[in-house]
């Protein structure tokens, strides 16, 4: 994180589209304005399995308005137009990016200066036939509390410089708990790629709890409470919570 931009350490979710496409990119903005360290866009999906009731309506609304890969592409092309230096993630499941075509998806990321995909339901044994070593666009893999020390320490061997962890054996949106084993995971993580940035999502939602995650990983990552807070008109005033926490001033 930079000294001299102070952030919210925030990864901050939404999807593309919902509840429209404008409507969306606006609430990007509104994000970006507040200081979320990371923007992590959704191209919609109608079966995200890893997601819950929250954000699967969001995709599932999303979708049935025609909101697809073209028109994420172009509305991702908006928000980096206005905001240049900002940290983008994207997030997809894997039959939409297959249906488009790896390749010209990577090299559309890459033009957009988007440098990490998060595809939860690609197993990271198979992301090199993807992804593979010295692709632009590097793999963000989301890792279990039950993965074992082998297997985490055969991941940081493949060179990946992001790590995200699920809080829990849960789906995004339900309640907050941190599984005793994350612990161990940071610090293997912390042991083999000092560099690596860590964030936690799922069931992340009050202030305290981003708190208590900032206190263990570098990003509490959060989403479906950002979306409610949206539709309930309280998004600004969530966002400025999370500004008095951290002590970050409002740009834009």
């Amino acid at each position: 994180m930079s000294a001299s931009v102070p952030t919210i350490p925030v990864m901050a979710h939404l999807v593309l589209g919902y509840p429209c496409l404008d409507a969306s990119i606006h609430t990007a903005e509104k994000y970006v304005a507040a200081g979320v360290n990371i923007l992590e866009l959704q191209i919609p999906f109608s079966h995200p399995t890893a997601d819950g009731p929250v954000i699967t309506e969001a995709c599932q609304h999303a979708v049935a308005q025609g909101v697809g890969i073209p028109e994420c592409l172009d509305a991702i092309s908006r928000i980096r137009h206005r905001f240049p230096g900002q940290k983008i993630m994207v997030m997809s499941y894997l039959n939409r990016i297959y249906s488009y075509g790896f390749q010209p998806f990577i090299q559309a990321l890459q033009a957009l200066d988007v440098t990490h995909l998060i595809i939860p339901d690609l197993p990271v044994s198979a992301a090199s036939a993807f992804l593979p070593p010295g692709s632009p666009v590097q793999l963000a893999p989301v890792l279990a509390a039950n993965t074992s020390k082998v297997r985490l320490e055969s991941m940081l061997q493949q060179g990946y410089d992001f790590y995200y962890l699920m809080s829990d054996f849960k789906i995004t949106g339900s309640g907050f708990s941190l599984h005793p084993n994350l612990k161990g995971m940071i610090q293997t993580i912390r042991q083999h790629k000092p560099d690596a940035t860590i964030g936690i999502g799922f069931g992340i939602s009050s202030p305290e709890q981003v708190q208590l995650v900032a206190r263990e990983a570098d990003l509490a990552i959060i989403g479906s409470a950002l979306i409610n807070a949206e539709k309930s008109g309280n998004l600004t005033q969530y966002l400025g919570t999370l500004q008095e926490v951290f002590h970050v001033t409002p740009s834009g």
